[in-house]
């Protein structure tokens, strides 16, 4: 008996199917790793708004800078977040402000992918529908998300 290779057909109906299932998976796994990165920045964002929290319980107002050599020196980094984050998931630094007038406001702001924040004077919430959507800031302030990605 001779053995048969695969015709030019049945290699074009595999590439196709292959093609197929590529197109439609590529673009999940985009999406996912993206939401992925999200939920981090989302979960950082909440345990530095705790630290900033337990800092303004030990020191009635909230720290003035949110960076590696602001936040309260060292310090605070050691004391009221074991592993503090200062980046996003993304790679973008945090953006952050103290209302001067009220001591124990304060604001964490990310700038999502594109790595441009577009300011504090941001509220609400959006849908999550396109890649594009991961470029849309997320914004933490006094204990609550006032702007970011709609939670189900």
């Amino acid at each position: 008996m001779r053995k048969r290779g695969f015709t030019l057909i049945e290699l074009l109906i595999v590439i196709a199917i292959i093609g197929i299932v590529s197109a439609i998976a590529i673009p999940n796994l985009l999406t996912a790793i993206q939401k992925s990165k999200q939920k981090a920045t989302m979960g950082d964002m909440k345990a530095v708004g705790t630290a900033v929290e337990s800092y303004i319980t030990d020191n009635y107002l909230a720290p003035s800078a949110l960076s590696a050599a602001g936040f309260g020196g060292a310090s605070i980094r050691s004391f009221h977040i074991k592993k503090f984050p200062e980046e996003d998931a993304w790679g973008n630094i945090w953006t952050y402000i103290r209302n001067g007038t009220i001591r124990d406001v304060y604001s964490i702001g990310s700038p999502g992918r594109d790595g441009v924040f577009d300011g504090f004077d941001q509220e609400g919430s959006y849908i999550l529908n396109a890649l594009q959507d991961f470029e849309k800031d997320i914004i933490f302030s006094t204990g609550v998300f006032v702007y970011g990605p709609k939670v189900k």
